[in-house]
């Protein structure tokens, strides 16, 4: 069985190890079934250890349908590598684990861009074949997969759009430190007043998203448990900028040109 990753390896009776960071899952099922398992040594006998720590769930499962010209947007260029790899990027300069990246049209395709530049390591991708039928169907394949990890407790989970190639480590370092210092349920980014992505839910809250439906990443939990919410003001408004069509990806490269121009 493959189990690249993992830190150790070790065979013992009657236990299944499953899939590892890099690994790609095709079906709810197998995230279901996921296992991360790292072993250390007691008198000779093998034990399970288990840590805490908040991920990060790349959603990068969309159509690009208003991108217009067959393009996807999550493959179009910015400086010498795709929209998408700048996401994961900021993701894993981060202190979130693991990293989540769930996929959708052109898996492969998205899926060979990311590996070409980064260390897969420490990212699980996941394939979604219900993309089309919204956001929510990737959140709730992520979180099936955070909660079949067994080797991490995970405490919560930051949630990234996966066409922002502006995002930055630093405003989910923001999220992290804003959910340490006030344990609150969701930790809101907001730029100039206005709320924005990333978000940050507790892991108390994964069942409620699990319950969502449709072109939704998370609204109607929000809007329950709006007493429950930190906010962080992000100041950098150009990070909140989305490539969704082809004219607001034309304005994320020109700030990008700017940016690398001064």
């Amino acid at each position: 069985m493959d189990f690249q990753g993992a830190r150790h390896s070790y065979t013992a009776p009657l236990l299944c190890v499953t899939m590892t960071p890099g690994h790609y899952y095709n079906t709810c099922e197998q995230a279901a079934n996921a296992t991360i398992i790292t072993f250390s040594c007691f008198d000779g006998a093998p034990r399970m250890e288990t840590t805490q720590s908040t991920a990060a769930i790349i959603l990068a499962a969309g159509g690009s349908s208003r991108m217009g010209a067959g393009r996807h947007k999550l493959l179009l260029p910015l400086g010498e590598r795709p929209v998408i790899v700048h996401v994961v990027a900021a993701a894993l300069a981060s202190q979130a684990r693991p990293v989540v990246v769930v996929l959708g049209r052109q898996a492969e395709e998205v899926q060979t861009a990311i590996t070409t530049y980064s260390d897969i390591s420490e990212i699980i991708f996941v394939a979604n074949p219900d993309y089309a039928q919204g956001m929510s169907t990737s959140l709730r394949l992520a979180l099936t997969t955070l909660q079949g990890l067994k080797e991490q407790a995970i405490d919560g989970a930051v949630i990234l759009l996966g066409d922002q190639p502006l995002m930055t480590p630093q405003i989910i370092h923001r999220l992290l430190a804003e959910r340490a210092r006030t344990q609150m349920a969701i930790i809101a980014s907001q730029y100039a007043g206005e709320r924005g992505h990333p978000m940050l839910f507790a892991a108390t809250l994964f069942p409620e998203l699990q319950e969502i439906s449709g072109d939704e990443g998370g609204r109607s939990v929000v809007a329950r448990h709006k007493h429950e919410i930190a906010v962080v003001e992000q100041g950098n408004l150009q990070a909140d900028y989305d490539v969704d069509t082809w004219e607001a990806y034309q304005e994320v490269v020109a700030l990008w040109q700017q940016h690398h121009e001064q």
